[in-house]
């Protein structure tokens, strides 16, 4: 509330004439001489009417005749205030504004007898705001104010504290007579009891107040007469150790954090021993094709899933064994030319090469516009051929009881994140902020998934796309993570109880993401694929060597498996320096292309970005006929 005695506001625009200026400096020099009056009597020089009268927010004058102050010190550090304000209005007001103690406490209960009102409740600066207009009009009102002041337990493991602001230097108006009577338990020692009280913090010489201390009833009585503005009156007596009793102490919200936390984790761990866990497998090197998985199968081996990468994986296949030839007739469009049959594949290859050139014959072409649309039939048509290959349990790239319980403790760590942060207001004694613990919860639980999804396809990815999902995902649940441990410390001002959540919280994400257990089959062909991974990123030239010498179609064969982890061109790399015969089963017809004008032919990495720029286009014409089925 403004302090702005005898101080009118004018809001009105005037024009500017030379009377009117006049006028206006005039009018200012006698608010600013009656100002300087209204400081004087404050100060106690003026007459008692005078020094009584204030001003509220609104600009309304009002008189604060007398206040009347019961307060009971409770054994438990509590304080039950009652407050009766006896103000003159001479002048209907719109509203009123008291202020009430505010710091690092609670205060419950706080109401006005039989008056509307509005509480404004800080740390900084608390206030009750008068509205009801039956208690604003012309006259004398008086205002009962009742609050419960509830402090918490004093850490000082040398002494107890007792501490009370009677008045208030927040007190906008001055005071005609006040009257304070504080009780206190029957053990307190009410003989040492130290008042401090002066305006705007310096101590009071003209003794306004006077004190009376009655040990028989244990209480202290305090009088006063003609208390100006903004001053101030404080209690304060040192205790011993432990003398308050059952004060507030919301060190059990942190215990309750950490075992809500550590009861989620070790929820999470058991389930992964009984359902969560890989077989083990002995790592063996792999440096050749897999036997016995075709191209198009490698998905379902990564994630029990069959999408457009695997289709286009098949039709590199289809190339490299002469089944069909590639032809960039333009830049970035292609044409795939028939071959022979695939005599001696598998049934599946045979009907996807038979819809991919239906109606195309011997060494003609299926255009660009095709490639989409006979992709998705392929899709259709193949999609349970490959899933029928995976179904048993050895070959499962998921059991569904770890796909369970990875959900399952997706939701413990969103839930135990919702519980803990409702527990940080516990700690506070406020009411819990129900939204934001759900939204720090569904948060927690969407970002775990997709850093799962992220991680499962780690070895499907195509090299630095999959490795930046993960460190998004990741540093985005991290940093989620931080900020949640944060505003821990922040609400009960423990580092260590921090630390140990975000820990935790930690342990809930590792947990989630290797919730993640295979058939045993399907183990040993991703133990193979990663070793194999591995070895096309970082070849050893021995072995490099050995195997190309043992077969000179070696590198195309391991193309594919290159082009699925994205090293493409590492691969190629490593073969710059060996007769690597050109594919026969790829060419560039557009014209004036040229690779470098350093050399006239075109080496491993110069095909090996072409085979990459199809795999890109094709993809993309089979995810344009997807979208164009799924508006259908």
């Amino acid at each position: 509330m403004r302090n702005n005695r005898f101080t009118y506001t004018d809001k009105s625009t005037y024009t500017v004439k030379r009377a009117g200026s006049i006028l206006a400096v005039l009018i200012m020099a006698a608010v600013m001489m009656i100002s300087m009056t209204a400081a004087a009597f404050a100060d106690g020089e003026g007459s008692e009417n005078s020094l009584m009268q204030g001003q509220g927010l609104e600009g309304g004058a009002y008189e604060v005749t007398n206040i009347d102050m019961k307060v009971s010190v409770g054994k438990d550090h509590t304080y039950d205030v009652v407050e009766e304000i006896v103000v003159n209005i001479p002048q209907t007001l719109q509203k009123i504004e008291f202020a009430i103690p505010s710091g690092s406490f609670r205060m419950r209960g706080l109401t006005v007898d039989d008056t509307a009102f509005n509480a404004n409740i800080s740390s900084t600066g608390s206030s009750v705001k008068i509205v009801d207009p039956h208690a604003l009009t012309t006259g004398v009102h008086t205002y009962t104010i009742r609050y419960r002041i509830l402090e918490f337990a004093d850490r000082n493991t040398e002494r107890d504290t007792f501490y009370f602001n009677v008045l208030l230097p927040e007190w906008k108006q001055p005071i005609a007579e006040m009257h304070a009577r504080i009780t206190f338990p029957a053990d307190f020692p009410v003989g040492d009891i130290q008042h401090y009280a002066g305006q705007f913090g310096a101590q009071d010489t003209e003794n306004r107040l006077t004190y009376k201390t009655e040990k028989s009833s244990s209480s202290l009585s305090i009088t006063g007469k003609r208390i100006p503005e903004n001053y101030g009156l404080s209690l304060k007596a040192e205790l011993p150790d432990g003398y308050w009793e059952g004060a507030l102490d919301g060190v059990w919200a942190i215990f309750a954090m950490i075992l809500v936390m550590g009861a989620a984790v070790l929820l999470m761990l058991l389930l992964w021993i009984i359902g969560g866990r890989d077989p083990r497998i002995k790592r063996i090197p792999q440096t050749r094709p897999i036997e016995g998985v075709s191209p198009v199968e490698l998905g379902y081996v990564f994630n029990n899933s069959f999408d457009g990468r695997d289709l286009v994986r098949m039709i590199i296949y289809f190339a490299i064994r002469g089944y069909l030839k590639i032809s960039e007739y333009e830049p970035k469009r292609y044409r795939l030319i028939r071959k022979k049959d695939p005599e001696g594949e598998e049934k599946l290859l045979r009907n996807a090469y038979g819809i991919l050139f239906e109606d195309v014959y011997r060494g003609r072409s299926l255009d660009m516009e095709d490639i989409g649309e006979r992709l998705y039939r392929i899709e259709n048509a193949i999609r349970d051929d490959v899933a029928a290959g995976f179904s048993g349990k050895d070959n499962q790239a998921y059991t569904p009881l770890s796909r369970a319980f990875r959900a399952v403790c997706i939701i413990i760590a969103g839930v135990s994140a919702a519980v803990v942060n409702g527990l940080k207001y516990s700690y506070q004694y406020v009411d819990v902020n129900y939204i934001e613990s759900a939204f720090i919860g569904l948060a927690i639980m969407a970002m775990m998934a997709l850093l799962c999804i992220s991680v499962d396809r780690r070895d499907s990815s195509s090299g630095e796309i999959g490795r930046t999902m993960e460190i998004v995902t990741g540093s985005i649940l991290a940093g989620m993570i931080i900020y949640f441990a944060v505003s821990i410390i922040g609400a009960t001002g423990h580092i260590l109880a921090g630390i140990i959540i975000a820990g935790l919280c930690a342990a809930e994400v590792f947990l989630a993401v290797i919730m993640r257990a295979r058939g045993k089959g399907n183990a040993v062909l991703m133990m193979k694929l990663r070793q194999l991974r591995r070895f096309i990123a970082h070849p050893t030239p021995k072995e490099l060597l050995e195997n190309y010498l043992a077969d000179t179609g070696y590198y195309y064969d391991m193309l594919i498996y290159a082009l699925t982890f994205g090293s493409e061109e590492s691969w190629a790399i490593s073969f710059l320096t060996l007769n690597v015969p050109e594919p026969e089963w790829y060419s560039d017809d557009t014209e004036g292309h040229a690779f470098s004008n350093l050399r006239e032919t075109p080496t491993t990495v110069d095909y090996a970005r072409d085979i990459r720029s199809f795999v890109r286009i094709v993809e993309g014409a089979y995810e344009d006929m997807q979208r164009k089925m799924h508006r259908r």
